[in-house]
């Protein structure tokens, strides 16, 4: 502790205490070693604080003066530690969350819905941005924990940990406009030249996807490019295109009519991220929700 709040900690202590020696015991130091400190304090300030009598310390006026403002600053100190100690355990606190739309939609949402009813007094908030921005957001402290879609580019983000959860794969779904493909082995060549409906270039999902086919040789152009996932399995369904969906958000493609096309390849699998900074000890809530997501 700093050497004159340590001053001032004794100084309200006797001052509370009407005692030398009774402040020694509550602060589990010797009766000399409060002497000195408030003799010390008395010094630096050009003022006598107590007067000393058979009845122990009495404040002089200035050391009321003093006394006023102690008080508070040591209320908001009690404060303070109240506070932290109700956030560890979890009684009160926030969580501030940076994910994408589907990850939220998808993956969290039954998560968050396990936490808050745990613990109601967690103010919860969802910062719903692109995996870059998202990512960015978690380097500035704008959000606490990220969880994002991977791979990512770990060049940009040397100060960020990662902890690789449920595994995802792309699949290519058709309404029934297309069910002639329904029993053919697609080549990638062939899933290019199909009417294709993707997420926009900026998604990471879609990114991995223009990868993996220019691994190939092979760039797509798509029909139709959309910033949600949902809209990606509703123009499938209203015969608009080939839908890049991520088969674990899918749902049921029975109960949708639209069907997974079978192909000669297999995407590359992806997984979801839950990020933190490095060299930082994350708050008692990322520690408890990551406890949650790990132990499902």
């Amino acid at each position: 502790m700093n050497i004159k709040l340590e001053q001032y900690k004794v100084f309200h202590t006797v001052a509370v205490c009407e005692s030398f020696s009774e402040a020694a015991k509550q602060l589990y130091i010797t009766q000399s070693a409060v002497s000195q400190q408030i003799r010390s304090l008395e010094n630096e300030l050009g003022v006598t604080l107590f007067v000393r009598g058979r009845k122990g310390a009495k404040l002089t006026s200035q050391g009321e003066l003093l006394f006023n403002y102690t008080k508070r600053a040591m209320a908001e100190i009690n404060n303070a530690e109240s506070l932290f100690q109700r956030m560890k355990s979890l009684d009160e606190g926030s969580l501030r969350i940076g994910s994408g739309d589907t990850i939220t939609r998808h993956f969290l949402l039954s998560k968050l819905e396990q936490f808050h009813n745990k613990y109601p007094g967690v103010k919860i908030e969802i910062v719903n941005r692109v995996t870059d921005e998202t990512l960015s957001k978690l380097n500035s402290g704008t959000v606490d924990v990220a969880f994002v879609s991977l791979p990512v580019d770990m060049q940009f983000y040397h100060n960020i940990e990662i902890i690789q959860t449920e595994v995802l794969n792309d699949i290519f779904i058709a309404g029934e406009k297309y069910k002639y493909l329904k029993e053919k082995y697609l080549s990638l060549k062939e899933i290019a030249a199909l009417p294709l409906v993707m997420l926009e270039p900026k998604s990471n999902t879609r990114k991995t996807t223009d990868t993996f086919f220019h691994s190939h040789g092979i760039e797509l152009n798509p029909e139709f490019e959309l910033g949600s996932h949902d809209l990606l399995l509703d123009f499938a369904k209203k015969n608009l295109g080939i839908a890049c969906v991520t088969e674990e958000f899918a749902g049921d493609l029975s109960q949708m009519d639209v069907f997974k096309l079978k192909t000669e390849f297999t995407m590359p699998a992806r997984s979801i991220g839950i990020c933190t900074l490095k060299n930082i000890t994350p708050s008692p809530a990322v520690i408890k929700l990551i406890e949650m997501i790990k132990s499902n």
